[in-house]
Parts: structure tokens; sequence; C-alpha cells
């Protein structure tokens, strides 16, 4: 198997494309392959090279085949998750953790992938984990689907998966990266692409420009109905209210660009201080203060926008300028704290969150 490979690398090498199929063969032996040095030659030379909608493509097949699949009662029509690339120049608060719980507190079910901070001060993860929700511990198949059903949101890790967490050339990448060797791999730009979750429409923020059309190439490959996907020029991952954000919209196979600034949806223009992550701590506040109606800042704007774009491919309203208001009214109606409250009383604990609110005043 392994000298299957040796070809691929070479092709790679010479600045030549690999088909989908090269792809999803060159990652399935990586990901077998216990130093990872397979699998950091592969991903190093494909960034490199420039990686294409089609070697993404094999990369998410690849994952497919060790996924567990996670069958639900509820239309794939009607599930969202709002995760993106991360790794952001710019480093916010949990922006979409926090929108994930307005989304949420509509007819609207979210599968919040989540994962511990790397390159930030606090991760979706390290938040969940704060407030007393262990999303390892609910990085089950059967969890996953017993909470999402009951609840309407989960938050998990899919590399603690079963069989993904067992990976050994996913495991030694992992290690690597630890000691230091940290660089852009496929991994990073659509890991939370591939999901054991059916589901039609997504939002997925990216953390540089250059990766909007491949990654929009991908979706549509993978038959995506409504996809939204955003790069703030300021550097940001998510929808900017501190400058203008690039978007790619996918409707039906049919492609727009175009470019929007916060005028533009209704919000106020802010600076990159005010939405600035201080610390994981901080985070954990931010995120009460604002799901709790407390917060009427430029925090509670641009996460009212990310909300909004959810509902805008969701068909909940016409422009994500009138999603903004849907937002707005959820958050003043309290919708999104009981949300929150709703899935720590079914899966966490209910006396850490409650320490966090008397902590943020709430």
């Amino acid at each position: 198997m392994k000298r299957e490979i040796v070809p691929i690398l070479k092709k790679i090498s010479n600045q030549e494309d690999l088909t989908a199929e090269e792809a999803k063969k060159a990652f399935k032996t990586a990901f077998s392959e216990k130093e990872g040095d397979y699998f950091t030659a592969l991903s190093m030379g494909l960034v490199a090279k420039g990686v294409t909608s089609n070697e993404l493509l094999g990369f998410c097949k690849s994952f497919d085949k060790i996924y567990p699949k996670i069958e639900l009662k509820i239309n794939a029509t009607n599930i969202i998750d709002n995760s993106g690339t991360g790794g952001s120049k710019l480093k916010t608060f949990n922006i979409s953790t926090t929108a994930a719980f307005i989304i949420s507190a509509i007819d609207i079910s979210v599968a919040k992938q989540s994962f511990f901070s790397v390159t930030g001060v606090g991760g979706s993860a390290d938040l969940f984990r704060n407030i007393g929700i262990d999303v390892i511990k609910l990085s089950r198949p059967n969890t996953i689907k017993k909470i999402i059903e009951k609840v309407g949101i989960v938050s998990y890790i899919a590399a603690f998966l079963p069989k993904l967490n067992t990976i050994p050339g996913l495991i030694n990448f992992a290690e690597k990266q630890k000691a230091g060797l940290k660089y852009i791999t496929p991994l990073h730009l659509a890991a939370n692409i591939s999901t054991p979750i059916k589901m039609e429409n997504r939002l997925y923020g990216v953390f540089d420009e250059k990766y909007l059309n491949v990654l929009a190439e991908l979706f549509q490959k993978l038959d995506y109905k409504r996809v939204l996907l955003f790069c703030g020029l300021d550097g940001i991952d998510e929808i900017s209210n501190i400058g203008k954000t690039k978007i790619i919209e996918i409707k039906n196979n049919k492609v727009d660009t175009y470019v929007i600034s916060p005028e533009d949806i209704g919000i106020r223009k802010a600076r990159y201080e005010d939405i600035k992550a201080i610390s994981a701590e901080q985070n954990v506040i931010d995120f009460l203060r604002i799901l709790h109606g407390i917060e009427n800042g430029p925090k509670r704007d641009v996460v009212l926008v990310n909300s909004a774009a959810a509902f805008y491919i969701m068909n909940k309203v016409k422009t994500i300028k009138e999603g903004v208001e849907l937002a707005r009214n959820l958050l003043d109606e309290g919708k999104a704290a009981n949300k929150l409250k709703e899935l720590v009383n079914f899966a966490g604990d209910i006396k850490k969150l409650n320490k966090w609110k008397k902590i943020a005043k709430i």
C-alpha cells in the first residue's frame, strides 16, 4: 500500500494536480502510517503546490470511509453546522459558538463541530468545558444523536469519534504540530466540512480569501444545496463588523460572489479592539453576557450578523439584514439563553454554568 503513494508524491513535486481518486488513495495510505511522515509530505506538498477542490474532495472521501454515520430523525434540510476553518490572523472571542445558540433558538438544529484552542486564547471546546459541557465525552454517535434530537443543538469533536481517534497518521501529525511543526494542511481547510451528520446547508468561515473559490467548488462537488462561505477581509474568519467581508453564496448550484460592509447589513462598524479575544475567561463572560442580553455593543453585533447568515441560507429570512433583526429579537426574548440552559441541564453540569453566570454578573 505504501508504494502506491510514491508516484503520487512525485506527481505533486512536479506541480501536477491529483484526481479526487488519487487524493483519496494517498490520504488513506497516509492515515494508516504510524510515523506520520507520508501525511506530512502529502499535506505540505499539496498546499505548497496549491490545493485543488478535487484534492480536497479526495481528502473528504477518505474521511467518509472511517466516519461513523449518525442517522437522525431530523430532516437534512433543517440541520446546519456553522463551524469554519479557524486560524484567522486576528483573534476574536467565540463568535460562531455564541451564534450557534441563537440559530438553535428557532426551528433549526445545530450540529456544532468544536475543538480546543490551537492558535487562539480559547477554542469552542474550551468554552464548553468551562461552562460544564465535556465535548470529548459527548463525542459518541449515540450521544450526539440523543442530544441533538432532544435539545436541538450539540457540540462534539470529530477527532474523538470512534475510529478517528485511533488513526496513526493523524495522531502522529498532531504530535508533530505540538512540537512546533505548524503549517496549513487540507485538514485545516476541510476537516470541518466532513461530517458524520447529513445536512444540505452550511455556513463556512475561511481564514484566507484565497481559499474561498476552491472551497466553494468542494461544497458543490459534495452536493450541498445552499452554502455561504465568507472571509472578513480585515483578517477574521467570520462575517465582519470591523471591515468588509467577501462572500461566496451557493444556491441550487448557482454561485454568486459579493462584498458587504457592516453598514449594508444594519450593524455599526467597530474596531478590532472591540471584538478582540483577551483571555479564555473573558471569552466565557462575553458569551454569557451576549446570550443573556446584557452586552449591547460590537461583540453582540458581530454575533447577530453571523447568526443572521444562518437564518438567510436556511430560508428563515430573505436577506442577511432581515436576519439581524430576527437574531436580535431571539436574544431580547431570552430564547438563546434558554437554549443554553436546556443543553447544560441535559448534557452538562448546571453548577458550573451558574458559577460562571455569577462571575459574569448575570
